[in-house]
């Protein structure tokens, strides 16, 4: 008999514990795969949302992510829904500008970036950005208070638990890329 969720959370949640073993999550490094397993995975999306609920993200807040398709993008994706939060995803090749207005538009509160160059870059537009409190990479060096890294430390530190969320709750904010004009989100 299939299994019934109303929420992503629950199909996580669920995923995680009927299929804790299997592989999940893999990368690909110098031709090789390497994978991650449901438990894995459960274990970095924990000790992100520990890490997130330290920065101040809660319920019905924004974490934003301009990231490729990676393991750490769906962790932070997951961590965020667990607190009730949203995601807004976007593009790596958007211009800055753009980047800028979704985060204003949204009003994001944390925003990942998978590149030091997209790090850069959303620093510059932090300052502008009023609702904005706090800008994470990706790769930056593991020292660094504001690595993808140093927030799964934060959060394995100070662990805080999933929300419970409801099917009207929002799970992300979607935008369009903006070519014709500023982008346009949809909940």
């Amino acid at each position: 008999m299939p299994k019934t969720y109303a929420t992503l959370v629950e199909l996580f949640e669920l995923s995680t514990r009927e299929f804790a073993a299997n592989d999940y999550l893999g990368s690909k490094k110098d031709g090789h795969w390497s994978w991650l397993s449901y438990r894995e995975v459960q274990t970095l999306v924990d000790q992100a949302r520990g890490g997130l609920t330290a920065l101040g993200v809660g319920p019905g807040d924004r974490v934003a992510l301009v990231s490729d398709n990676r393991v750490e993008w769906v962790v932070i994706a997951f961590a965020t829904l667990t607190l009730g939060a949203s995601i807004v995803p976007m593009y790596e090749e958007q211009l800055a500008e753009e980047w800028a207005f979704i985060l204003a538009d949204c009003g994001a509160k944390v925003v990942v970036a998978s590149r030091a160059a997209i790090y850069e870059k959303l620093l510059e537009e932090q300052k502008a950005i009023p609702t904005l409190q706090h800008v994470l990479g990706m790769e930056l060096p593991a020292s660094d208070a504001s690595s993808y890294a140093g927030l799964l430390a934060r959060g394995k530190a100070a662990p805080a638990p999933a929300r419970s969320v409801e099917p009207t709750d929002i799970a992300g904010y979607i935008y369009t890329s903006g070519t014709t004009g500023n982008p346009k989100g949809v909940k």
